[in-house]
């Protein structure tokens, strides 16, 4: 003989609201996953654009098209293709590509304030702090400055 359940209704409503409730909880857990990957993705981009166009501007010195740097012209112009629709749902990623351009020009301009601003106690301070700022013998920013042109000259000489 055939053994019967004894479930009744409210174990069936307990037992479907369990069940709704562990769907809604991964379903949110599968949602800030989503957004985690996503902003690891645009942090990417944007830390490469970067990257890339401050390598190109310290390889090639203050690349310029029209008299307008190279970086600060493409992160304009990738954001307006993104505004424009260009790549329909993907424009997000010409976005930070385009923040990343902005990125690396905003720090070579800033770079270049900064330096201009210096006082000769700013100077003296970072002297003896002993503190250069230069990685690999060059200080960075959107062009290469007189000193470093004048430095990376010396060291070329036999």
């Amino acid at each position: 003989m055939p053994m019967r359940l004894n479930i009744g209704q409210h174990e069936i409503v307990r037992f479907k609201q369990a069940a709704d409730s562990a769907i809604r909880r991964a379903r949110a857990t599968v949602a800030r996953a989503d957004q985690a990957v996503a902003t690891v993705i645009t942090t990417s981009e944007v830390a490469a654009a970067s990257f890339l166009f401050g390598l190109a501007q310290g390889k090639w010195g203050g690349i310029a098209l029209v008299g307008v740097p190279i970086d600060l012209l493409s992160g304009v112009g990738l954001h307006i293709l993104g505004f424009a629709g260009i790549g329909g749902v993907n424009a997000h990623h010409l976005h930070a590509f385009g923040d990343g351009a902005l990125a690396s020009y905003m720090n070579g301009l800033g770079r270049s304030v900064g330096r201009s601003i210096q006082t000769p106690e700013d100077k003296a301070r970072i002297a003896k702090a002993g503190v250069s700022g230069e990685i690999g013998g060059l200080s960075g920013g959107a062009s290469l400055a007189d000193e470093e042109l004048a430095r990376m000259a010396r060291a070329a000489r036999p």
